[in-house]
């Protein structure tokens, strides 16, 4: 007797299931509805009845806003050993947290991680989750024998599914599924690599599942050129993730021993949801009053254009046409009286226009975003505009904690790649741009040490840079400070050839010295 065979892989049934949780918190009409909002397509659905369809976006003002400032420093990885100080264990792991260190620098700016962490605090605001996944990726050229890197890239929240959905804890989940959209032909090459049957492969064919991705444009594809891809991550019973990748009806690679610990997912929740790993956005609570300010422009518009020119009435049975033309006489058969009368433009409501201005004044302000936060201030006091933009950001500490371990989450992910995937004599580079070095990694007796990973944070908005600079022309001017030590200090970009004007000063100043020894002023 046969078993009658299963027509979908593992995947696709929990797949199946994780969509229908995020139908029923009603997560993709609201991811699409803010994106929408976002982007300034704020009508769609909307019965205008008439009325023009005006867009006023404070939507996205407000949001940008608020990633800007949760990102006004510049953000750096910092690892630190957890062994005791003193020990010979505890100098060893100290000289590596040194090499940790200065690796991921390199890689930080190498994957382009300040643009990421500003996608993902987009993504946070605007659909309440940033979800990043690492994976290793063999086709990277390095340039020698060992080839190969780890990736990490931002992936939808409705393209993710936790096993435990009322969980915030990535590390307890039972699995983690991950769906992309990819083409046939790639995958096709994939199923081969791996040593897929040709009866397999050819199961693996495009479809039309658009309906559950994020954003509106996400339903627009190439005809029956892509299907959806399922990436299951789970733990086996040794403690490491296990990963396995298939479509709706063929696997692409069966189940591989990724060699980590941790699962390759950091998650971040703009404003966390008690019980649910999802969070909300900032957009989610901006809808309405985007409608409502949105609305009553257009009802002003509708108004002024209907009523704000006058209009004359006249006497049919005396004048046959009326004509505005300038200077033109109109002729009419008998009196003059009563024969045409000009109405007034019609008198809008001024308190109409003060109900807009305090809904959107209302809504920045409760928001966080007020004027002087939004930089729309004339900065005739610049202290007093510091103290009121640091106390405006005080909400967004919250978001900047979530924002920092989200960082120091994909930290210990990228820990966990190195210390599983580099061998001990790859050379790893290190450096700046124009001063990269290559160092054996020779780091593999450290892996199964303790170490903790840091975000150090360093400002670097507008505010800092003005008061920075009036600070040292203060110091100039009561001479505490030399011209040199003064153009040392300013940043590069305010004076053209800069270290040429410096060199020349410089050289000036120390024949200054000699020809006047006892006439310079050092202090």
């Amino acid at each position: 007797m046969f078993r009658k065979q299963k027509p979908f892989t593992q995947e696709w049934d929990l797949y199946e299931k994780g969509k229908e949780y995020h139908y029923s918190i009603g997560l993709y009409d609201k991811v699409n509805t803010n994106e929408r909002f976002y982007r300034g397509d704020q009508w769609d659905g909307i019965q205008a009845g008439g009325l023009p369809t005006p867009v006023f976006n404070i939507f996205r003002r407000i949001i940008d806003f608020f990633t800007s400032s949760v990102l006004a420093g510049a953000v750096k990885l910092r690892f630190s050993s957890e062994m005791p100080v003193g020990t010979q264990s505890g100098k060893a792991e100290s000289d590596t947290t040194e090499k940790l260190n200065r690796i991921a620098d390199f890689r930080w700016d190498k994957q382009k991680m300040d643009a990421l962490l500003a996608s993902a605090l987009r993504d946070a605001a605007i659909t309440g989750d940033a979800v990043c996944y690492t994976y290793w990726d063999p086709s990277v050229r390095t340039g020698q024998d060992f080839t190969g890197d780890f990736v990490s890239v931002l992936v939808d929240n409705t393209n993710v599914f936790f096993g435990n959905p009322n969980s915030k804890n990535v590390e307890k989940q039972p699995y983690i599924l991950i769906s992309m959209r990819e083409t046939v032909e790639e995958l096709r090459a994939q199923a081969a690599q791996n040593g897929r049957s040709e009866e397999e492969i050819r199961k693996i064919l495009p479809d039309d599942e658009t309906a559950y991705e994020s954003g509106d444009l996400a339903k627009k594809e190439l005809e029956n050129t892509r299907c959806i891809s399922l990436i299951k991550l789970w733990k086996g019973e040794d403690g490491r993730v296990r990963f396995r990748k298939s479509t709706k009806n063929a696997v692409i690679k069966e189940e591989t021993d990724l060699g980590l610990s941790r699962y390759p997912v950091a998650v971040m929740n703009w404003t966390p949801v008690k019980n649910s790993w999802h969070g909300q956005g900032v957009a989610t609570g901006l809808i309405e009053n985007q409608i409502f300010i949105n609305k009553s422009f257009a009802m002003v518009m509708k108004h002024m254009m209907d009523t704000a020119f006058s209009k004359v009435v006249y006497d049919s049975t005396v004048i046959d046409q009326w004509s505005n033309r300038v200077g033109e006489a109109v002729a009419v058969n008998g009196p003059v009286e009563s024969v045409a009368k000009v109405l007034s433009s019609g008198q809008m409501q001024s308190g109409m226009l003060d109900v807009i201005n305090l809904a959107i004044s209302a809504t920045k302000e409760f928001m966080g975003a007020t004027d002087t936060a939004l930089g729309d201030v004339l900065p005739t006091n610049t202290s007093a505009i510091l103290a009121l933009q640091k106390s405006s950001s005080v909400p967004l500490e919250g978001v900047k904690r979530a924002l920092y371990q989200f960082v120091e989450d994909i930290g210990l992910v990228w820990l966990d790649f190195l210390f599983a995937y580099y061998d001990d004599a790859r050379l790893v580079p290190v450096g700046e741009e124009g001063k990269i070095e290559y160092l054996p990694f020779m780091m593999s007796s450290q892996k199964d040490k303790l170490y903790g990973c840091r975000v150090d944070v360093g400002g670097g908005s507008y505010w800092s840079e003005v008061s920075t600079l009036n600070t040292l022309d203060n110091l100039l001017k009561l001479g505490k400070i030399t011209m040199s030590q003064y153009l040392e200090r300013l940043p590069d970009e305010l004076i053209p050839k800069k270290r040429e004007l410096l060199e020349e000063i410089k050289s000036a100043e120390e024949a200054q010295a000699l020809i006047h020894p006892k006439e310079r002023n050092l202090t």
